[in-house]
């Protein structure tokens, strides 16, 4: 789901090239959250910050991010059985709202091939947001518009605004750190000018 299936569309939509850093796998069936590691077993490393468990195959190899439909974003609140449909739609943002089901391979979109035509990335719905997870909520915000170089839109921004409202940009700038690195420097600076309403998207990138 998202980030590599994302990846791809960009690069054949609009030429933009992303590097993923790593691929983003949702399983059904699994009992339990340790039946699951379990399974993954001895290929996982650790606990992502939603939950999820981070494994790889080899040892320098594609990490995969794996998680079950049910620990997914407030998805414990969405009527069962639980769908792709549901999946999708509690997805933070539409860019991100694509799944490829391998099995019978199908692309589900829920909004993220229009998201790409259009050149912006904006919320999805309510049902993506968790209180639990404001801070990485913004901080994935972040993330996707530095390495789409697309802008965010005005409901973003808005969510943006009101979470740093709420003392929680000390750990937006925190978890975005994590996942940007080599973007260090110029974190802290992107976010002053989103919460001032100088910039829509990450300096440097021209809107695509």
């Amino acid at each position: 789901m998202g980030g590599m299936v994302r990846n791809l569309m960009l690069e054949r939509m609009r030429g933009i090239e992303v590097t993923p850093a790593d691929a983003d796998l949702v399983v059904d069936g699994a009992s339990s959250i340790e039946a699951l590691r379990a399974r993954l077993n001895p290929f996982y490393l650790s606990t992502n910050e939603f939950g999820g468990s981070k494994c790889h195959m080899r040892p320098h190899g594609t990490v995969f991010d794996v998680w079950r439909i049910e620990d997914h974003t407030n998805m414990a609140l969405a009527a069962r059985p639980h769908t792709v449909e549901q999946l999708l739609r509690h997805n933070l943002l539409d860019i991100d709202a694509i799944v490829w089901e391998p099995r019978i391979d199908c692309l589900h979109d829920c909004g993220c091939q229009a998201a790409i035509e259009t050149g912006c990335i904006d919320l999805l719905g309510e049902a993506g947001i968790s209180p639990r997870f404001l801070a990485a909520h913004v901080s994935h915000i972040i993330v996707v518009a530095y390495k789409t170089g697309l802008p965010i839109s005005d409901r973003a921004l808005d969510f943006v605004k009101s979470v740093c409202d709420i003392g929680e940009r000390p750990n937006v700038i925190r978890s975005s750190l994590r996942k940007l690195p080599e973007a260090a420097n110029a974190i802290d600076t992107f976010l002053d000018e989103l919460l001032k309403g100088a910039v829509r998207l990450w300096p440097g990138a021209t809107k695509r």
